[in-house]
């Protein structure tokens, strides 16, 4: 009962059924009961007296016709009363004398006693004459027993409670059933109404109910206007972006932006081990103003921009305008192929900007560089412009490779070398991470990132990841290191404090049973779930949208914090993410870099990190070199930074 009559504040509909049913069955027992026992008793009363009347008159007939020897009357009335069920039989004389009295002394049986007291039956005695002749012999009183009647009376009121909570079972029952399939949309409305506490703005459909239609209705459209809301800020921001860091004219990266995100393909890790740099000039571009006008001009521009977008499609390639008649091209993982490459891509860029049918041909200059993850910025540029002053005697392209490199990596037509190298370093576990901090503004420890290490089971040197993970992808065993790192760093929560953050491919995003087994590990360690981040590449978000909602969906519940990493390019379409709940951002350092000098940049994260916090996310700075760097991000709201310029302890950026 104490269960049942739970807390009014907390109590469910369910119970407040239940509660309800048995006080109207209980109520309407009551009364039945009340008006079954009142009819019943006058029903058993008026037949114990038409008995008691009946039973008298017959047994004073019977002695009247037989002579009155008094031991004789005594067995005759002995008899009846052995026979029947009686409680008195008495045999009075006219003067007031008693002739014979049987009495019987028998219980109710069967039968509570506070029952009988509290419903008596009084019923009248039955009385007759008996004759002597034509003298009166005596007066006969006779009172039937009344226990059968008792017995009758306490079976059916046990019957009646018998059949009244049966129907109230059946009654709560069936109101249960309805309850549950009125109130279904309210466990909708409930998880949509959490939804939004988590900032996760979701919409559901409309159900029949007409009361639970306006509460879901109201509640739809308040996740419409924030959506709304969301979809503009983003759109917002993405105009920022663009005026930030874009050219207005060919809609390619400016200078600035270009040269950040070339020094980050140079010095970050993750980025591709080998590349090229193009550098195309377009001669003499004021004579072409003078000459053509300015809208040809800039129509030449923008076939120019629209030819180097297309010669390499792949979001890893870097395209930037430099100036008015300079522009570049960052194309990764091309380094024995390059000469083959800058005639492609002269030849496509050429034939973009002349037409075969005049005889006007404007003079294009295309020079090379080949690059190597870790060469100074300022290196690769002296050699691509060293290839563009050789462009004019070479035909109009030239390609500067550096300095020959020999390394015990092996070649990279050689993919049976590396998979044999990644796969003996995954039998023998020789793949882990190292760790570097996240911290707040404050200081505080964050989360440990976590980037991939694999070991040459050759030279026992430790690789970093940009160093293998293209060619772990290109053989298609990145599901297999993603697993390796989950275990490692699931390993790492038991021994370790503090959280950690890990890198999680497309493909593993992508991969059911990739999903299925993380979330099997996780729920086997539940308690570590609560310290695991896990990063998310930006452009699986809105290039898989239906895989990443289900990763989100399947591994979130378990406790592990999700978010989306390298954050910038696709702003724009952050309004897509409404209903996913994510728990971080984390901005490409390539927006970071000389942040503090950047006021485009300033004003675009600084609304970015508003409209973040907006949907429940907190904002982390990555690539973070410097004190100056930091403190203006800090300034702009960003929660955590890291970075080489990030410590822990004593050191300081």
């Amino acid at each position: 009962m104490k269960r049942l009559f739970a807390q009014g504040n907390v109590m469910t509909l369910t119970k407040q059924l239940w509660l309800a049913v048995v006080g109207i069955m209980a109520l309407a027992f009551g009364i039945g009961l009340l008006v079954s026992v009142w009819s019943a008793q006058q029903y058993l009363q008026d037949q114990l007296r038409l008995k008691n009347l009946d039973n008298a008159n017959s047994l004073a007939l019977s002695m009247s016709q037989v002579e009155k020897d008094p031991v004789l009357v005594e067995l005759l009335l002995s008899a009846q009363f052995d026979i029947g069920h009686y409680q008195q039989i008495r045999l009075v004389s006219p003067t007031g004398e008693v002739i014979v009295e049987r009495v019987s002394d028998a219980r109710v049986e069967r039968v509570p006693e506070w029952f009988v007291k509290l419903v008596p039956l009084r019923a009248e005695p039955g009385i007759a004459l008996v004759q002597d002749g034509w003298r009166q012999y005596g007066t006969l009183t006779v009172v039937s027993h009344s226990s059968f009647a008792y017995q009758a009376l306490w079976q059916g009121n046990l019957r009646l409670l018998g059949w009244f909570l049966a129907g109230a079972l059946l009654c709560g029952l069936i109101g249960t059933l309805i309850l549950r399939k009125i109130t279904r949309p309210l466990g909708e409305v409930v998880k949509q109404a959490q939804a939004i506490g988590a900032r996760r703005f979701i919409t559901i459909p409309e159900p029949r109910t007409q009361e639970f239609r306006r509460v879901v209705r109201a509640m739809n459209a308040l996740s419409g206007q924030v959506r709304s809301m969301l979809e503009e800020e983003s759109a917002q921001l993405e105009k920022l972006r663009r005026d930030a860091q874009y050219d207005a004219l060919t809609g390619l990266m400016n200078r600035e932006h270009f040269m950040k995100s070339l020094q980050l393909a140079l010095s970050d890790e993750q980025s591709a081990p080998v590349g090229t740099l193009f550098i195309l000039r377009l001669s003499d571009l004021i004579g072409m103003n003078k000459t053509l006008g300015r809208e040809a001009t800039d129509s030449l521009l923008k076939r120019v921009a629209a030819a180097l977008l297309a010669y390499c499609p792949d979001p890893a390639c870097l395209v930037g305008r430099l100036n008015g008649s300079d522009f570049a091209l960052l194309v990764p993982n091309v380094e024995s192929d390059a000469r083959q490459h800058t005639q492609q891509l002269f030849a496509r860029v050429q034939l973009s900007i002349n037409d075969p049918s005049t005889a006007t041909q404007h003079v294009l200059l295309l020079g090379a560089a080949v690059y190597h993850h870790g060469d100074p910025l300022s290196q690769v540029l002296s050699r691509a412009d060293l290839a563009l002053s050789l462009a004019p005697p070479e035909g109009g392209s030239a390609v500067e490779e550096g300095d020959v490199r020999i390394e015990w990596k092996p070649a990279s037509s050689l993919l049976a070398s590396w998979r044999a190298l990644i796969e003996s370093a995954l039998e023998q576990k020789q793949v882990q991470f190292a760790t570097y901090p996240a911290l707040s503004g404050q200081g505080e420890l964050i989360h440990f990132e976590a980037p991939a290490r694999m070991q040459n089971m050759e030279s026992a040197a430790w690789m970093s990841a940009q160093e293998f993970m293209p060619w772990v992808s290109r053989l298609g065993l990145i599901e297999r290191i993603d697993a390796v790192i989950f275990e490692r760093a699931l390993d790492w929560l038991q021994t370790n404090e503090g959280a950690i953050c890990l890198n999680m491919s497309g493909q593993s995003v992508c991969d059911p049973q990739q999903v299925a087994h993380l979330a099997r590990s996780l729920k086997n360690r539940l308690p570590l779930a609560q310290r695991l981040w896990i990063d998310i590449p930006e452009f699986v978000a809105y290039r898989h949208a239906a895989e990443f909602r289900v990763f989100c969906n399947t591994l979130k519940p378990l406790g592990c914090k999700i978010g989306l990493e390298h954050v910038g390019n696709q702003i724009g379409r952050m309004g897509e993410l409404y209903d996913v709940g994510l728990d971080y951002l984390k901005i490409d350092s390539a927006i970071i870099r000389d942040i503090d000098q950047s006021m485009g940049n300033q004003t675009f994260l600084r609304g970015l990190c508003t409209i973040a916090h907006a949907m429940g996310m907190i904002t982390i700075a990555e690539g973070v070199l410097n004190q100056q760097e930091a403190d203006c991000l800090k300034s702009l709201g960003f929660n955590g930074m890291t970075g080489p310029g990030i410590r822990l302890g004593q050191e300081t950026p």
